[in-house]
This record gives C-alpha cells, structure tokens and sequence, in this order.
C-alpha cells in the first residue's frame, strides 16, 4: 500500500473505534432480553457439551461445530446467560469491523476503512431483528471470512519478500478452513482465491495499471519479473492457502474422530444439510432470492446505491478500454485503467451472493455473507459520491445529500425505532404495549410459560422483567449429580429454548425434530403440506433411538410443539411414541403447546382397569 500523507491519524483510528463499540453496544445491548431464532438451539447444545455430551453423537446438530463449541466455551469461562452471548457479540462485531478497516486501508487508504469500519457495525443490525440480533453461524463465520479475502489479497499483490506473503496466504487457508468450520458457506472463498488470482494475473499482465488505486497491485512488477515467475507466484499463492485450509481443519476432524462422531456429524451435517438445500425446486428458490434481495437492498438502500455506483464506474472503464488495450499476451480480459481494489471487491461481492444462495432459503442472516464485501464497496462509492458532488452545482449536492441521509433515515428508524422503544422500557422498568405485542417478546412469553408449566411454577411468581429473564432458570431445586424425572424435560418439535428459559435437562439427543419426522424445522410452520427427505426406514430408527432415549430418563414433562402446527406430525401420531404417551397425560393449557406430564403409578393403575 502507498501511505497518503494526508491520510488520518492512529490517534483518530483509536478514538473512531472507541465510538464505534459505544455505537455496537447501544444498538444490541437492549435486545439482551430475548431469544431469537435458533438461538435456543445455540444455547442448549453448548450447555450440553458443559454437561458432558458428545457432539453429533449424543447432541443431535445440523451444523459445523464451532458455533456451539464456541458457545460452550463462553458458558464455561463467563457462566450461560443471554448477556454473556450478547456482550461476547458486541465485541466480536468491533473486531469484524476492525478487520474491515485493516482490509479497506490496505485497498484504499484509512479513511475508506474507517468508513467500511462504521458501515458494518450499523448495517449488521439492519435487517431481520431475529437474525441479526443473535450470534449464528453466519454472523460468526463473517471474521474469518474476511480475514481469509484480506489476507489472500494481501498475499496476492504486496510486494514484501516471498516467505511473508506464503505466511500470509496460509493464514489465509486456515481462515477458510475455520469459516468452513462455522458455516459450509465459508468455502466460497476458495472460490475468491481462485478467481482473484486469475484476475491479478491477468491484472499484471495487462501493463495498465489505475493511478487511482493505493493496493500494490498498482504496482508495475519489476521489468526482470517475467510473466512465468507471475504466474508461478500466484500458484504458490493458491497453493499454500490449500494447505491452510486443509491445516486448518485438522483440529476439528481429529476431535470429532476422537469423540466417535465423525459418521453422526456426516449424516447430521452434510447427508442432512444438502436434502435441507434441495428442499424447495428451484423456481420457488429463485423466486425467494429476487424478493429478499429486493427487500435488503431496499431497507438497506445505501448499500445498494454505492454497489450500483461502483459497479457502473467499474463497467464503464472496462467498456471504455476494451479494444484500445491488449493485454501482455495479445488477447483476452483486458483490465485497462480499471481501479483493482473494486474490481475485486465486486468480484468478492459476486461470489458471496452465490454462496449465500445455496442455502435455497435466504433467511435474514443469511446476508451476513455478503455484507463485509457491501461494506467495503460502500466505503468507496461513498467516497466517489462525495468527491463528484464537490464539483456539482449546490442545488444538485444538496439534492442527493438529501436523498441519501433520507435513506439512512429509513434504515435507521425501520430498523431501531424499536431500539429506543426497548431503551425506554429498561429505564422505566416496564414494558410498553409496542414491545408486548412484538412478535419475538409474544413467542418468548410462549416458551418462558411453558417452561413455568414444566418447573410447576404459578404465574403469580412469574419474575419476567427486561433482563432477568434467566432467573426462572434458577427457580426451584438445584439439578443434582444424579438427575431424577423430574429434571428431565423433552420438547417434540423445534422450540430448544424452552429447555434453556427452564434450565432441566434434555430428556433426548434430538434438540429438533427433523430426523424424527423427515420435516425440515422450518417447514411446519409456515404451512400443513410439507414433503420428507428421509425414507420411513431411517426416521424409524431414529425414532427408535429417541423412544430408548425416553425410556431411560422417563422424563417429568413432554411438549409436543409441532402438534399446535400441524396435526400429521404429532408426537400421538407415531404408534411406537403413543404407545409411550399413555405413561402421560395431556393437560388442558392455553400456553401454545400440548404439554403431557408423567402419571403417577396409581393413575396408571387406574387407567388400566378403566376406572378412572
């Protein structure tokens, strides 16, 4: 990188920083009440694996282990609340940003990263509430992420000595491997690897080279540098991040080999996760992505705005030079005073919305993949708004400032109007009816009253108030070292966060229902027609291995979650658990659920002979 010497201050990076974590804080801190989607899932494997438990193996998980092994770890060293995941995810969004900075200035120069910076830690909260708010595998996966396309880069175009940039790109590899690890879309970065090395090639042979951009790639390479020795630097580039990624991933298979799990996560992760990504056909996918694409792009409308004007000053010198330009071979892609930082910024972006879409859902979270790449496309095209309005008339800059800060403005109050509405509810110490009638404080009301219902806990003790909510965990006798039926509860369905609001124990290694029915969790709640992507013969067997789970630990409570959505997938409905469930009654409940307790033997007795 050229140092500008009229670029900002480390002493400004530091205090733009110390803004920017009071900025995070303020923005998720009060979302510290509630679970979100999946959160509970989250929450109950890592408080499992503290318990004990194997992973894959004896805790039923559909996702790479990092995420729950991180969550572990946190629960080990700072106890298991909400907070300490929330705080954890206020840090960890600074340091993502942090990382977008080091990238930014590297591309351009401090203040564009400073800006890609700010972006992130803003627009990472401005999108689906339930998404962003938690700490999921994509929100997780955007470190190493960026790490792994910074320091490719870095490794790609710097000019330092062939060893640190080998150094560099292995670092680069083990990134990759450890994104892979959080979330299986983390590999499309390999994917950027390969494209962007192609790209510098052909970047380096093209003798052109944009007086704009600060990266050395801008750089001409040295006349005694053939395009051989190019080619075979950017091999051992790509090499090395091979054996980074593959270093990378050694930790992680000699642990789940060690566990005997490697089969249960194949099945769970992979066998499982793509029959979960063919679920819907492809038209409805598609269908899908151009509606949530709209949707993001149009809440989150700067983003979009700075992507077209990248994209267009990128496309029209690409037009403008092609057929004034050979490249160093005489043919081919021909680079011609194209700015390199953004052309590889846009090529990152554009790999990133297809890993992003191979999930076939688009969920809110699922655009965590591509916002590093926005963020720092958004720091440039801001940067050229600004620098072309200056030499616009006042009535046209004052024109489009006002379009953008009107934009801004819609993203900030669609988004964190309810934000303020949440600070308001803690300094005053009760909750508006704005907040009561929110769709994620309703289903947490849902669940944290079944879990009373479980803990055999009255309403009048209900201790619900903005940030204790955890205290219902704690109600009641301790779990001892050899747990009764009483501390055991099973939740048919995909509601793990009642198991976390009531602290018992889960009953079974299935935290969801999706290998006991074939369902994909989020399918019975949208809709009563649904498909199976396993065969009769595997979920039978699962839920053979579920009904030896319950036999075993007889648990106090079951609650059928799935049979208040959709009938056909009731627990009551599989002959081998009915026949379990005439151990249990079902009460007569409003709280959402059909929620079955253990008889006594007594009552057993009685329903026997039919005198009851």
């Amino acid at each position: 990188m050229n140092e500008n010497p009229h670029d900002i201050s480390r002493r400004t990076v530091l205090k733009t920083f110390l803004a920017l974590t009071v900025v995070a804080f303020l923005l998720r801190i009060f979302y510290a009440g509630n679970l979100y989607q999946d959160d509970g899932l989250w929450f109950t494997a890592g408080e499992e694996i503290l318990r004990g438990k194997v992973l894959y193996r004896e805790i039923y998980f559909d996702k790479p282990p990092v995420l729950p092994l991180l969550y572990a770890l946190l629960f080990k060293i700072f106890g298991a609340s909400i907070l300490t995941i929330r705080l954890f995810t206020i840090g960890y969004s600074v340091a993502v940003a942090f990382a977008l900075y080091r990238f930014g200035a590297y591309l351009y120069d401090r203040s564009k990263g400073l800006l890609a910076a700010a972006m992130f830690v803003v627009f990472s909260t401005t999108y689906t509430t339930g998404h962003f708010q938690g700490l999921n595998t994509d929100l997780l996966m955007t470190l190493p992420y960026t790490l792994a396309a910074y320091w490719f880069v870095r490794a790609a175009t710097d000019e330092h000595a062939t060893s640190l940039r080998l150094a560099t790109a292995l670092a680069s590899g083990v990134s990759i491997s450890l994104a892979f690890q959080t979330n299986p879309k983390g590999i499309f970065d390999l994917l950027f690897v390969v494209l962007g090395s192609w790209f510098v090639i052909r970047s380096r042979e093209s003798g052109v080279w944009s007086p704009e951009s600060e990266i050395a790639l801008q750089k001409p390479a040295p006349e005694s540098a053939t395009v051989n020795n190019r080619r075979m630097e950017i091999w051992r580039v790509i090499a090395y991040c091979v054996i980074g990624l593959v270093l990378g991933a050694v930790p992680f298979y000699i642990y789940l080999a060690a566990s005997g799990s490697l089969a249960d996560y194949w099945q769970s992760v992979w066998v499982w996760g793509s029959k979960y990504a063919r679920y819907y056909p492809l038209w409805r996918s598609m269908l899908t992505a151009l509606r949530q694409s709209l949707g993001y792009f149009t809440l989150n409308n700067i983003l979009l705005i700075a992507l077209v004007v990248v994209a267009g000053k990128t496309l029209n010198r690409f037009k403008a030079n092609r057929g004034s330009l050979k490249t160093a071979t005489g043919a081919g892609f021909k680079v011609g005073r194209l700015n390199e930082a953004d052309a590889l910024m846009l090529l990152w972006f554009a790999v990133s919305f297809i890993g992003m879409s191979v999930g076939g859902r688009f969920f809110g979270h699922y655009f965590f993949q591509i916002l590093p790449a926005l963020c720092l496309i958004g720091a440039s095209g801001m940067t050229e708004i600004i620098a072309r309005l200056k030499k616009t008339k006042v009535n046209v800059r004052r024109m489009v400032y006002g379009i953008l800060i009107s934009g801004f403005a819609v993203t900030l109050v669609r988004f964190h109007a309810r934000t303020a509405g949440l600070a308001v509810d803690e300094l005053r110490g009760a909750k508006s009816e704005m907040t009561q009638t929110w769709y994620h404080e309703r289903l947490n009301r849902e669940e944290f009253q079944a879990a009373q219902t479980v803990k055999e806990i009255e309403d009048e003790a209900n201790p619900v108030k903005p940030f204790d909510f955890e205290k219902l965990r704690r109600a009641g006798a301790n779990i001892t070292a050899t747990p009764t039926s009483a501390d055991y509860l099973f939740v048919w369905g995909y509601r793990p966060e009642i198991y976390y609001w009531s602290g018992l124990l889960p009953a079974s290694r299935y935290l969801s229902s999706q290998q006991l029915t074939g369902v994909p969790a989020d399918v019975h709640f949208f809709s009563d027609e649904f498909a199976l992507m396993l065969d009769e013969a595997t979920t039978a067997a699962h839920r053979a291995q579920l009904l030896t789970d319950l036999q075993m630990r007889r648990p106090k409570f079951i609650v059928d979650e799935l049979a208040a959505y959709n009938s056909q997938l009731a627990m009551s409905n599989y002959p081998e658990l009915k026949n379990f469930l005439n151990d249990y009654k079902l009460m007569e409940t409003d709280k959402g659920f059909f929620i079955y307790f253990l008889r006594n033997p007594k009552d057993k007795k009685k329903n026997a002979s039919g005198r009851e």
